[in-house]
């Protein structure tokens, strides 16, 4: 299945505020029944460095870039707020390019 995985900086200060968020996420169906509408399944990571904290996002569905698209589209205001003050994302300014996928192990071996 088609995967798409994504870094975004927690913005210096923001940790409390992401996380804080996340336990909001989890505690409601909401939120993972707007990623089940768009077709997709995403996981979130934290990932604390010496350079910052980021989050990173997987999403697998048939599309996941067109579930992104989507996704960022339908934001609800108040999330897409907390997505500006916490990963510096304006969903109203053209979207960045997505990642580019540069190594698999499994299609080097001939696997899918």
């Amino acid at each position: 299945m088609p995967m798409l995985a994504m870094c975004m900086p927690i913005l210096p200060g923001k940790l409390d505020k992401w996380k804080a968020m996340m336990e909001q996420v989890n505690a409601t169906p909401d939120f993972a029944n707007s990623r089940e509408a768009a077709g997709v399944h995403e996981r979130s990571f934290l990932q604390q460095t010496p350079a910052g904290d980021f989050l990173i996002i997987t999403m697998e569905g048939n599309d996941p870039a067109a579930s992104w698209a989507q996704i960022v589209s339908t934001m609800p205001p108040e999330f897409a707020e907390f997505a500006a003050e916490v990963h510096g994302l304006d969903v109203s300014a053209p979207p960045p390019p997505l990642p580019e996928l540069f190594f698999d192990s499994r299609a080097q071996l001939g696997e899918d």
